[in-house]
């Protein structure tokens, strides 16, 4: 074998290696590199609307529990179209916001987007978006404990008085026994 081919052969040779060492490194570098992403991703995405926050927190109490009963999910669909905010809005419209709201879900997960829902929301809207989730979470006259829990969260992270959260809480139970 001739000189050249011999250092040829070691150049190809490293090229390989180097080849080989970099798809490794960027193996192991890929979930940090995705988890710094996600993060400039989030980052990056626009704060929720009052509306998108409103729907985040509905979807959020039909999931407390993690399954969605039908019971639920019917009274989500009265509730939203009861209020004045969604009443003169198209299906449309609404149907892409609800969309949009579930694929931020879908993404973020439950409780950081609810979480978001609840810096968001104006201190005035604060008790009845959370009387509006005990409605919702409450539909089927039980409490449970994922339900509980959601719910003191909930009334936490709005920052609703613990006084007003329970008062909310023993009215809509009286109102859903009926």
């Amino acid at each position: 074998m001739s000189r050249r081919s011999a250092v040829a052969k070691k150049k190809t040779a490293r090229k390989q290696a180097v080849k080989k060492a970099t798809k490794r490194v960027a193996r192991k570098a890929a979930p940090r590199k995705a988890a710094k992403t996600a993060a400039k991703t989030v980052a990056r995405r626009r704060p929720l609307t009052v509306d998108q926050a409103i729907i985040a927190v509905l979807i959020g109490s039909m999931l407390a529990n993690d399954h969605v009963a039908p019971d639920e999910s019917e009274r989500a669909h009265h509730i939203t179209w009861s209020m004045r905010r969604f009443r003169r809005r198209s299906g449309e419209a609404v149907g892409r916001l609800i969309e949009n709201v579930r694929q931020r879900i879908a993404t973020d997960g439950v409780g950081p987007v609810v979480q978001e829902a609840a810096r968001v929301l104006p201190s005035a809207m604060r008790a009845p978006v959370l009387a509006v989730a005990a409605d919702l979470v409450l539909v089927d006259g039980r409490l449970q404990r994922q339900e509980r829990q959601f719910l003191s969260e909930l009334a936490r992270q709005l920052k609703v008085p613990p006084a007003l959260s329970l008062q909310i809480l023993k009215v809509i139970s009286v109102k859903n026994a009926l």
